[in-house]
């Protein structure tokens, strides 16, 4: 069973030190980490600051089909980056079952996620976020020498850290409109004085943080969730709920299909990025709500 390790290195300030390595030198388990620590930190500020956020390729997220009791939203593979610069990497389908995790809320969460027409395009509806985040697992446990002001001769460590996706739903409780991610970079057709002045000032726009600070909310995150994930897709859960319902009733999901909407999220698109393949003749691209 894996679990969650503690923060990664690259959510803390990080100074652009490598070990220095030499003849005779003593290495301890620290150095061997501070140099992978060294070469992950200087590849996620060069892919954050030339590429920024949110999805490269891949991750489509598919509503329920029609007749699916446990309405279950499919995640398609797929990479991106989060806010630190690291890659994301779904190499498999994934599924979250809407149905299951809407009975596993508490009725007065579900009652402040409550959205009526005409902007979620439901009369009512239960809104919540998809996220996508990175975790590292711990893997493999094997012996080691006990650290720390204790002896121990059955002492553990992870052999192997697997850099694990996340995905989780996230209830949105604000007065409509809800918020949407804010695009920090200007038009393609923009002027050049623009574009120059958008390079100029995107060191700390709130995309990264300033550099000896924690990551800055951006309007699309809520409080007390990890502010490194990024946004994939808005979900539109239609229940049914009278106006007048005291706070304690809690809604009841309904016969329509959910809708899905993944023109919501932050994009990388390089010019010149190589476009993939078309869909399938017949089938959406489902970029729109549907």
């Amino acid at each position: 069973m894996s679990t969650l390790l503690a923060t990664d290195p690259l959510a803390a300030p990080l100074r652009p030190e490598r070990v220095n390595y030499a003849t005779g030198v003593l290495l301890q388990a620290e150095d061997f980490q501070d140099e992978q620590t060294y070469h992950r930190g200087r590849l996620a500020m060069a892919l954050r600051h030339i590429a920024g956020f949110g999805t490269i390729a891949g991750l489509r997220v598919r509503a329920p089909e029609a007749g699916d009791n446990d309405l279950e939203l499919r995640i398609e593979p797929g990479v991106a980056l989060d806010r630190y610069g690291r890659l994301i990497e779904l190499g498999e389908p994934y599924c979250i079952r809407l149905a299951h995790w809407f009975a596993a809320q508490e009725t007065g969460k579900l009652r402040t996620a409550v959205h009526r027409a005409p902007n979620i395009g439901f009369p009512v509806a239960v809104v919540a976020d998809v996220f996508l985040s990175a975790k590292d697992c711990a893997r493999g446990m094997t012996p080691s020498v006990a650290s720390g002001p204790f002896d121990a001769l059955d002492a553990l460590v992870p052999a192997r850290l697997a850099e694990e996706p996340q995905l989780v739903l996230v209830l949105r409780a604000e007065t409509d409109p809800i918020p949407s991610p804010t695009n920090h970079w200007p038009d393609a057709a923009a002027s050049r004085d623009d574009k120059l002045n958008a390079v100029l000032g995107s060191w700390d726009t709130g995309l990264t943080g300033a550099g000896d600070e924690e990551l800055d909310p951006l309007a699309e995150q809520v409080a007390g969730t990890d502010l490194s994930a990024v946004l994939l897709a808005r979900v539109a859960i239609p229940v049914q709920l009278a106006a007048d319902a005291p706070s304690s009733v809690r809604p009841a999901i309904d016969a329509a299909r959910p809708s899905v909407d993944n023109r919501v999220r932050p994009f990388i698109f390089l010019p010149g990025k190589w476009s993939g393949r078309a869909p399938p003749p017949g089938r959406s691209s489902n970029l729109e709500r549907n």
